[in-house]
C-alpha cells in the first residue's frame, strides 16, 4: 500500500534532560525526526548534542507562546510588539498568541527563528507549529502565512492534507481555512504530510499506558497511502515532573511507546515504512 510514517519527537530544546532523551531516541533509530524550539532555554544545548551525535537537522518548531513549565520565552525578532505580553515574553496562552499576533510579526519571527538555526549550521527541512498556533485550532488560521514563508525558503510544512476524525472536536470550523492552505501549498510546491497520528486525548483522560498504545496502534491500522506523521512528546522523569500529573504521565507513556517492541511489530505487520521526512 506504500504507507510511510515519520516518527517525530517534538519539543527539542526545552531542557537538557529532554534533549538527551530525544538525541538518544534518534541515535537508536526509535524516532526518525525531531523539532527544535529556538526560543527555548536549552536550544543551544540541543544543537550541540545533535552535532556531537552526527544527527541530521531538526525541523523548525515555530513558537509563538511560552510554556508554564519553563521560564517565559522571548521572541527572536526585534519590535515584535503583537507577539509579546506586558512582561516582554511570549504569552502562555496559545489562544492569545494566535489572536493577537499580526501576520507581519509572525512572518518576521519565522524568519528570525529560521535564521537562528541556520547561523548555527543547521538546515531545517521543514517548519511546524508549537501548540498549533499557526493552524487555526482556536479560530484564527495563520497557515497561509506559513505556507508562503515555506515556499520562499524551501521548507516543507506540517499541515496534514487529511484531518483525522479523532481531531474533529479540536478543529471544528477549521475546514475552509485548512482547504485553502492545502490548495495554496500545492500551488507553490510546499510538501505536506498526508495525515497526523498521535495520542490526542489530554493526559487526564487516558486510562493507562495500554489505552494510549491501543489508540495509536488503531490509527496506524487505518493509515492512508502516502507519508504521514506520528507526533509524540517523549520526556524523561525529570522533565515529566514539571507538568500536571496527567500530562506528565502521558509524556512518560509516549517515551515508553517508542521503546515498546509491540509498537515496532505493529509497524512491520502493517507494512509501514519509517522515513525521516514527508
Amino acid at each position: 500500500m506504500n504507507r510511510r510514517l515519520v516518527i517525530t519527537a517534538d519539543d527539542l530544546g526545552v531542557d537538557a534532560e529532554t534533549n538527551a532523551t530525544i538525541v538518544e531516541l534518534m541515535r537508536d533509530g526509535l524516532v526518525s525526526a525531531t523539532t527544535l524550539i529556538p526560543v527555548a532555554t536549552a536550544a543551544t544545548d540541543a544543537v550541540e548534542r545533535l552535532k556531537a551525535a552526527g544527527l541530521h537537522a531538526p525541523r523548525l518548531h515555530l513558537t509563538l507562546n511560552s510554556a508554564r513549565e519553563w521560564a517565559g520565552w522571548s521572541p527572536l525578532s526585534a519590535d515584535a510588539r503583537t507577539l509579546i505580553g506586558p512582561d516582554g515574553t511570549l504569552p502562555l496562552d496559545a489562544a492569545q498568541a494566535e489572536r493577537s499576533a499580526s501576520t507581519a510579526d509572525v512572518a518576521r519571527e519565522m524568519f528570525a527563528q529560521l535564521g537562528w538555526m541556520r547561523r548555527l549550521g543547521l538546515r531545517p527541512p521543514a517548519l511546524d507549529s508549537h501548540s498549533g498556533t499557526l493552524y487555526g485550532l482556536r479560530g484564527r488560521s495563520l497557515a497561509l502565512t506559513a505556507v508562503e514563508f515555506c515556499a520562499e525558503h524551501g521548507l516543507a510544512f506540517r499541515l496534514p492534507r487529511r484531518l483525522a476524525s479523532v481531531l474533529g472536536l479540536a478543529v471544528r470550523g477549521l475546514g475552509t481555512a485548512h482547504r485553502r492552505a492545502v490548495r495554496r501549498a500545492d500551488a507553490l510546491g510546499v510538501r505536506l504530510p498526508q495525515t497526523l497520528v498521535g495520542s490526542w486525548l489530554p493526559g487526564s483522560a487516558i486510562l493507562g499506558y495500554g489505552h494510549l498504545r491501543a489508540d495509536v496502534l488503531a490509527q496506524l491500522r487505518s493509515l492512508p497511502r502516502g507519508t504521514s506523521e506520528l507526533i509524540v512528546h517523549p520526556s524523561p522523569l525529570a522533565s515529566a515532573q514539571r507538568f500536571p500529573a496527567g500530562e506528565g504521565r502521558k509524556r512518560l507513556w509516549e517515551l515508553r511507546l517508542l521503546r515498546d517492541p509491540a509498537f515496532h511489530r505493529a509497524l512491520r505487520r502493517e507494512h509501514i515504512e519509517v522515513v525521516p521526512a514527508w
